[in-house]
């Protein structure tokens, strides 16, 4: 509580995309020095058997990991663990570097406990997001890395701008990503096509195979479709060796949503998160764990900020989770609670780990 009513209004007086800055550079330092580091990570990080789970060749220690967006150009790795995050997703990195959109690009939302962002895809490129990789030397937990497509190409250009980054980070991450549902872009109508996963999922397997690659392939999908476009997901990642989906991305259709904010809090471009994007994330959860059949898994997002939360999303068929704005809104504490309070959850209701509960409140 001291966060909620002590630092975070401080630090919501603060631009927005500043603070963001800041407080990674300040993970960055904490977490290069080694006896603090430990301090904290021993306090934090919840590791208990009820909470381990495994998705593909990756095991986690609790099922609670970051998601891609926090940390675009891999500046703290090593800090989210610290946190107790039990995986951490990096980027999202594009094979050239890209400015993104003019400022201001991020806003908050408080009476919708979310934000709205519009960054527009900003990284480094993938040269400099090597560079911070190789700084990696010890992966306590899982590491993915999100890759999305430069701006400004033509659809025909996309899926080949994808495996040109692939190639180059996929020896160095424990699993890749496929941001194919990035809603502060321009062009998100045009990488979000069915056709166009298909492509691409396509070429990445036929990659993966030809080079006898055993790294983990994540697919990231947004909110904004049709159920029978999941299911058409479904069936295209499973014939392409892809391990997870992903779901779902930020919320851009301002019509499935029903704010407490001002119209004028929500008068700018984006895509939002945080409760808004809870039970539609849910929804999207249930349509594909009911068409998947077990043949691979989901990783939920959206909404998540408390243990409920987490496990609403497990019992509609997420084998994981993953989070941003529920860790911005409620503190450096989070993920240590969420972990904690899961655990008695799980207990509670007679399951003796993650996996046993997944989809049980999704039965046909």
């Amino acid at each position: 509580m001291f966060y909620q009513k002590i630092i975070r209004p401080i630090l919501f007086k603060i631009d927005p995309e500043r603070i963001h800055h800041i407080v990674i550079a300040i993970l960055s330092v904490i977490s290069s020095l080694p006896i603090i580091y430990s301090l904290i990570r021993r306090k934090l990080f919840i590791s208990e058997p009820i909470l381990q789970t495994k998705i593909g060749n990756l095991f986690f220690k609790n099922p609670i990991g970051l998601a891609a967006g926090f940390d675009k150009d891999i500046t703290a790795p090593l800090a989210y663990p610290m946190l107790g995050f039990g995986y951490t997703e990096l980027g999202s990195v594009t094979y050239s570097a890209q400015a993104g959109n003019p400022k201001p690009r991020l806003w908050r939302i408080p009476a919708d406990s979310g934000l709205i962002v519009y960054y527009g895809l900003c990284n480094r490129g993938v040269l400099a997001a090597i560079k911070q990789l190789k700084k990696i030397k010890t992966h306590l937990v899982p590491y993915g890395l999100s890759i999305a497509p430069t701006t400004g190409l033509k659809l025909e250009e996309m899926a080949d701008d994808y495996l040109k980054s692939f190639v180059l980070l996929a020896p160095l991450a424990d699993y890749i990503t496929l941001n194919v549902s990035c809603p502060n872009v321009a062009n998100n109508d045009l990488f979000s096509q069915i056709s166009f996963i298909r492509e691409l999922t396509h070429k990445v397997d036929e990659f993966k195979k030809a080079n006898n690659l055993a790294v983990d392939i994540f697919l990231k999908i947004g909110p904004d479709m049709e159920k029978e476009q999941y299911e058409e997901i479904v069936e295209i990642c499973v014939s392409s060796g892809i391990t997870a989906i992903i779901a779902t991305n930020l919320i851009k259709k301002r019509d499935q949503i029903r704010a407490n904010s001002a119209v004028e809090k929500l008068n700018h471009p984006g895509g939002i998160s945080g409760k808004l994007l809870a039970q539609k994330s849910n929804e999207v959860i249930k349509i594909l764990y009911r068409a998947a059949r077990g043949r691979l898994k989901i990783i939920g997002v959206g909404g998540v900020f408390c243990a409920a939360d987490a496990y609403g999303k497990i019992k509609s068929g997420a084998s994981a989770i993953q989070l941003i704005t529920g860790f911005i809104y409620g503190g450096p504490l989070t993920i240590r609670q969420i972990n904690l309070e899961l655990a008695k959850l799980l207990q509670a209701d007679g399951f003796r780990n993650v996996d046993e509960a997944v989809g049980k409140e999704n039965l046909i």
